[in-house]
Order: C-alpha cells, then structure tokens, then sequence
C-alpha cells in the first residue's frame, strides 16, 4: 500500500488545487493513513464510484470526524441521535427517503420561489448599498441563502435567527475538533434545534400547510411507512445545514473569482442572460461541496487499484472538477464553458434534490447584485481565508467595496 502522497493530503489546505493536479497525475487513488481512506481524484473514476451504489455504499457520507467525550455525548443524546436519511442509504432505504424530496423539490414549487428570491435579495442589498462597503457573504450571501430554504421548509420568519445560530453550533460541532467545553454548549444548542424542529413537525401534522415540512410528513408510498418523527428531525436539520451552506459558499466564491478577474464580472452585467452558465461554472471552478464518503460493500478494482471490502473512500469532488481528462483547461475560470458536465451536485441516484434551487438562488444574487452595485471591488489588503470543514469549501469572510 502507497502512502507516498496519502500523507502528504490535507483536506482543510487553503489552496488543494496544486496538490489535487499532482495526484491526478503521479497517484491518483492514495491511501490517506490520517483519515484511513482512499483518496479518489479523477473524474472518470469519481463518476464511476457515484453509478455503482452496491458496490459502494453511501452509510459512511455523513461521518463526523470529529471525537466527542463522554460528556458530550451525554448532552447529545438528550436530543435525536443521527438515523439513516437520503444522503447515508442506498436502494429501498434511500428511494424511501428521496421520493418525497423530489415531491417537496419539485421544478413547479422551486418556479414559485422566484420573486420571493428576488425580493429578500433586493431587500438586503437595500440594508447596505448606501453604505459603499459590506462584508458580503455575512450581509448578503448568508442570510438571501438561509431566508429561501427556510421559507420553503415553512419556519417562521421571526425563527430565523435563531435557527442561523443552531444551525452554525451544529456545523461546528460536528466538523471541527474544538475544546469540550464548546462542544458541550453547541451541543446543547444542538439538541434545541431537534426539539424546536420536532415541535415543528407535531404542529404541521395537526395543521398541514403548503411547505416542505407539511409534504415529507404527509406523503404516501404505496408500501411503505411514512416518515417518522426522528427521521424527519434529522432530515430537516440536514436540509436547513446543506441548502444555505453550500448556497452561500457558492455566492461567496463566485464573487471573489469574478471580482479578482474584473474582465469576468464586466462580461457578467454585459451578458445577463448567460448568468445561469456562469453558475455553472463557478460550481466547477470552485466547488462548494470538495468530497463525499463513500464505503466500499465488496473488495473491487478501480483503475488498477485493490480496494478492500469495507474501505473508506472519499470522492474528491474539486479534483475531479479540474480534471485535465475531463474539462479543457480546467485551471482557467471561462464563464461560457460548454458543455460543463461538473460534480458539484454529484451524479447518479445521489444526485442533489436541491440543485433547482441552488441555481436559481446563485442566478438571481448575481443578477441583482450585477444590476444594483455595477461597480462592485474587492476591498484590497484582505487575507482571505476558507471556512476549517472537510465538506464545504468557502471564504470566511469577503470585504467589497463600491462608489
């Protein structure tokens, strides 16, 4: 077993591209003895990997690599403890969960969103544009994010804040190694956001209303349990995490490669209508979601390679985006890239429910924010730094400026 470049992987390295490059080429699948996994790096076997879910099985996708001590898990287990949901399941399991996604994501419920996206993007560009500075992914990219998907789940819009900040203790929590006593108090903030989520869901079972929380606890499956009350609890806390977080760090990024490359946020406001490429292409670029786990069920080759049954793999999504064999100069941000069959929202029966939503979220934040503040810079002197997670990729912060 090779261990050459395996040891050498950093998952939180601010800038990963030049080593994914490197490992394309000298070893492309590595043995990573610090987090015990299999590093997958090119597209073709990465796509591969997501078309064969029996023989490589998603139960490992939402593994923490975190430690919790015994006083951690003691808070924890006062609230739900995770269960199987759609991202960490496979055949029955997994359609039993997806099936009442795709309903609660359909393409005629995410059209109606629209002018609702519009408005909170305009009403939050109102809160600053006077102000000729912002730090723009906390002002806008954030909260436009966080508003629309619990909007669409139907959690009150006085609940908001609150929910940003359960939602940020539970990131943390079950991403970064941190001291015990804050683990302790986001667990704790942890366990109130199930038992707020809960008794949301009593509450829609009594009075159903026209949102997402109302479709997953009342959609029927011939032959099948509806969902229960743990389950939807785990299900919606990872809803609210995924469709913000990435939503936001797409934002985010878009705007620094764009705004770090002016020729390209110029060809943008002079070229609308090809916005919904240039998304595509920043989710290429730069990848909001670097990796997923995935378990191997059966000892199996991959281009060459002997991966043992029961091996831990983790799909290197940001590599694969700038796969040489895949994309023509994939180095290079070309905002009319086409065709651009990236790995941002994966592939296959994993295929991200909520890309509809992500799309016309990140379309319509740089339509407004294109058409509003034209003039839009970075503010110089800034050290750009990325969010400390092995699943999001994203800046921290980012100062712009305007006159």
């Amino acid at each position: 077993m090779s261990e050459a470049l395996g040891v050498a992987f950093d998952p939180l390295a601010e800038d990963p591209y030049p080593f994914y490059t490197r490992a394309r080429h000298e070893e492309p699948i590595m043995y990573s003895p610090e987090l015990d996994a299999w590093i997958i790096t090119r597209y073709k076997d990465i796509q591969q990997i997501l078309l064969q879910p029996a023989i490589f099985s998603s139960s490992n996708a939402l593994t923490s690599p975190v430690v919790f001590s015994p006083r951690v898990l003691e808070e924890l287990i006062k609230g739900y403890l995770p269960v199987p949901i759609v991202l960490n399941t496979d055949g029955a399991d997994h359609t039993r969960f997806r099936q009442p996604l795709i309903k609660a994501f359909a393409p005629s419920r995410i059209r109606k969103m629209e002018p609702f996206v519009f408005e909170v993007a305009n009403r939050l560009v109102d809160t600053f544009i006077q102000r000729r500075q912002v730090e723009i992914i906390s002002q806008f990219a954030y909260p436009l994010a966080l508003e629309v998907v619990l909007s669409l789940l139907g959690i009150p819009s006085n609940d908001i804040e609150q929910t940003r900040q359960w939602s940020q203790d539970w990131l943390i929590l079950m991403s970064t190694q941190i001291e015990e006593e804050r683990q302790i108090e986001y667990a704790r903030g942890t366990v109130d956001f199930q038992r707020y989520l809960a008794a949301l869901v009593a509450e829609r079972r009594r009075e159903p209303k026209d949102d997402l929380i109302s479709t997953l606890i009342h959609f029927e499956m011939p032959e099948e349990e509806p969902l229960e009350e743990n389950e939807l609890v785990i299900m919606l806390q990872g809803l609210i995490l995924a469709g913000h977080e990435s939503t936001t760090n797409m934002i985010g990024t878009g705007l620094q490669v764009m705004l770090e490359q002016p020729e390209h946020w110029t060809w943008l406001r002079e070229h609308p209508q090809s916005i919904p490429q240039v998304v595509e292409e920043i989710l290429r670029y730069d990848a909001p979601i670097q990796m997923f786990a995935r378990t191997t069920t059966r000892e199996v080759i991959v281009d060459g390679v002997i991966l043992p049954e029961e091996a831990s793999l983790l799909l290197l999504y940001g590599s694969g985006n700038r796969d040489e064999a895949a994309f023509h100069c994939p180095h290079e941000f070309q905002p009319q890239r086409t065709p651009n069959h990236h790995l941002a929202f994966g592939h296959g029966v994993h295929f991200c429910v909520g890309a509809a939503l992500a799309r016309l979220e990140g379309r319509i934040a740089f339509e407004v924010l294109s058409q509003r503040i034209p003039q839009l810079r970075i503010v110089p002197g800034q050290h750009l730094t990325h969010i400390p997670t092995l699943l999001f990729r994203g800046y921290e912060h980012l100062k712009v400026e305007w006159t």
